[in-house]
């Protein structure tokens, strides 16, 4: 299993990924993209990454973001062995996401459009809750 941190950008329009990888260019870590929420989870399970950032959109076709977080949640035994840090990018306002009631913890609601600074933030804030040394 890889150790070092994976940043996956979660996000059906391909411009939105474009700019969020452009804004990532300077960080030294991979990333990788998926359109919907469930090439996410089939990313993640299939993944050699133990620590992966996931950047997620929720408003996608096939599984949307909230899915994909309840999904997360209630499925904890899929993902054994790896750590899964959320930071919600969205377009929707927080109060939006708020209504839903999910119980799920997420690092950072971030609403497009977003700035280099406020992504990297969030970003060491995700790094800073992983467990390195636990595996």
């Amino acid at each position: 299993m890889t150790k070092h941190p994976f940043i996956l950008i979660v996000d059906d329009n391909r411009m939105n990924r474009l700019v969020l990888s452009k804004q990532l260019s300077s960080f030294r870590m991979s990333i990788g993209e998926c359109e919907d929420g469930q090439q996410a989870v089939d990313f993640i399970k299939e993944s050699s990454y133990q620590h992966i950032i996931v950047l997620l959109d929720l408003n996608m076709p096939v599984m949307d973001g909230y899915k994909f977080l309840v999904y997360l949640k209630d499925n904890k035994v899929e993902f054994r062995g790896k750590q899964i840090e959320v930071i919600v990018v969205s377009a929707s306002e927080y109060a939006v996401y708020q209504e839903r009631k999910l119980e799920v913890e997420i690092v950072a609601y971030l609403q497009k459009v977003v700035s280099k600074v406020m992504l990297i933030d969030a970003i060491e804030l995700a790094i800073g809750k992983f467990d390195f040394d636990g595996f």
